[in-house]
């Protein structure tokens, strides 16, 4: 209880004390809000000085109505459009046509806040020190307002670590159940649990695609240590909706298939080709044109004029460059120049450990002059931006620590099933992030990096949470023993 009158507390603190902070548009907010039955006010339209993009941020806009059509957009797209459109739901009902991302904030609060309390509560800790250590942890880096300032805006940042804290403790849920209490009664109901958390943590952006293969690992390995437990029928049902969440975030993908030819263009243009010494054998070496070197430093989203002669999005790009240009051939390209790679890795290290964001934070009502800064309960962001290393070899150093340190008790502790579930939790956790790192150079060249790092950051949060705990855990554990001899 008291972990819960904290963590609202600092909420309503961050969010919802005047004047309520956001994030500001950068342009990514037009596909939410078609996928998810959202529109500008009348109001916002034919205001002559609305300014929307970059500088200040827009908290109310206008409930479409919902077709049939819009209904099966809402289907393939963003998992954000469920959680949006059962808000506005509630609004009809109460007769309002104004959505507002405040009470998206509350959404996102409530699920994040019953994912930590759910974590705390099936962790298994009864040592009550260390439960209160860990609580105090949690609420001082998962709470920075650097992360909760998303929560009001319609960037899928929010979304994505909600969720993925909702999938983490629906694991742990499972894992309580199932190796401590050897519980075999509502075993489906746990399952749909976890494939609820997964469902919705896959949907929230195009980037956790690349959890894919560890999810799937781990809701399989769910599905068949209960397959004698489960009914023949339901055991069916469950391999079809893990098929189903399986096919859905590539179909978000394929749904946002012009997105992906932007992402394609910068990966090219504005990864590999920027500042390359030689980009004309660079794209010989991808089975390119080399004249395409003219462009070699651009990215996706410049004014027309700004390019010498392939535009993106253009007939003579699409014949040159789109229809040839593959991911298997950016892999393969960084496969056979490791030492770019890793010169690209450097570069995303630099631009880790990051959560804020220049972008706008209030409102032009309260202020004419753009408020980009941001401080309210962001101390830990702070910490991490200034103390952490924000060097490859450091990031790759901590994870074998990690790593090493994990395996060992495992291996210790090869009899205990909970225990090695749990460590397999943290290992599906890392690999989320190993994923996540490389993707923002390799997937989109130097076009904001630190946004796209975002995941990365809140795992690397999880490790340092976990290895503060591990440490601490182990410090009253050799107390406790020298009291007891």
């Amino acid at each position: 209880m008291t972990f819960c009158v904290l963590a609202i507390g600092i909420i309503a603190y961050v969010l919802f004390q005047y004047p309520q902070p956001g994030v500001a548009d950068q342009g990514d907010f037009d596909r939410v809000m078609s996928a998810s039955g959202l529109e500008l006010t009348a109001k916002d339209k034919n205001d002559p000085n609305f300014d929307r993009f970059y500088k200040y941020i827009v908290t109310d806009y206008k409930i479409s109505d919902l077709s049939i059509q819009n209904f099966f957009v809402r289907i393939i797209s963003t998992s954000m459009a469920y959680l949006i459109t059962l808000i506005s739901l509630i609004c009809k009902i109460f007769g309002q046509n104004i959505f507002k991302t405040g009470y998206l904030s509350i959404a996102y609060s409530l699920i994040y806040v019953f994912s930590m309390l759910m974590i705390i509560k099936y962790i298994n800790i009864k040592n009550k020190i260390k439960l209160i250590v860990l609580c105090l942890v949690i609420l001082f880096v998962f709470l920075d307002g650097n992360y909760l300032v998303w929560f009001n805006s319609l960037y899928g940042e929010a979304m994505m670590i909600t969720t993925f804290m909702l999938l983490i403790a629906s694991y742990i849920y499972y894992i309580y159940h199932q190796y401590v209490l050897k519980s075999q009664e509502k075993i489906v109901r746990r399952i749909v649990f976890l494939f609820i958390a997964t469902f919705l943590f896959l949907g929230s952006k195009l980037q956790v695609l690349t959890s894919l293969p560890i999810i799937v690992y781990i809701l399989g390995k769910s599905l068949w240590e209960n397959k004698t437990l489960i009914n023949k029928s339901n055991f069916k049902i469950l391999c079809i909706i893990l098929c189903i969440i399986v096919i859905y975030p590539i179909k978000i993908n394929i749904f946002n298939g012009a997105i992906s030819k932007d992402t394609q263009y910068n990966s090219v243009f504005y990864g590999i080709l920027n500042g390359s010494e030689n980009p004309r054998q660079d794209l010989i070496d991808m089975g390119l044109n080399p004249e395409m070197a003219l462009e070699a430093g651009k990215h996706a989203y410049l004014n027309k004029e700004e390019y010498v002669k392939y535009v993106p999005r253009t007939e003579i790009s699409e014949r040159e460059f789109y229809s040839k240009m593959s991911n298997g051939k950016l892999v393969k390209f960084y496969i056979t120049h490791p030492v770019r790679f890793i010169q690209g890795m450097e570069y995303t290290a630099h631009h880790a450990f990051f959560t804020g964001t220049s972008l706008g934070k209030y409102k032009r009502g309260y202020s004419e002059e753009p408020i980009r800064n941001f401080n309210r309960f962001t101390k830990w962001s702070s910490i991490r931006s200034e103390l952490l290393h924000k060097t490859f070899s450091f990031i790759a150093l901590v994870y074998l620590m990690m790593m090493g340190i994990s395996l060992f008790n495992y291996i210790k502790n090869k009899e205990s099933k909970e225990i090695k579930a749990k460590i397999q939790l943290l290992w599906g956790v890392m690999l989320i992030g190993v994923f996540q790192f490389p993707m923002p150079f390799v997937g989109n060249g130097q076009a904001d990096t630190t946004k796209q790092l975002y995941l990365f950051n809140f795992v690397f949060d999880i490790m340092l949470v976990v290895s503060v705990f591990w440490c601490f855990n182990k410090i009253i554990d050799l107390i406790n023993f020298k009291r007891n001899n």
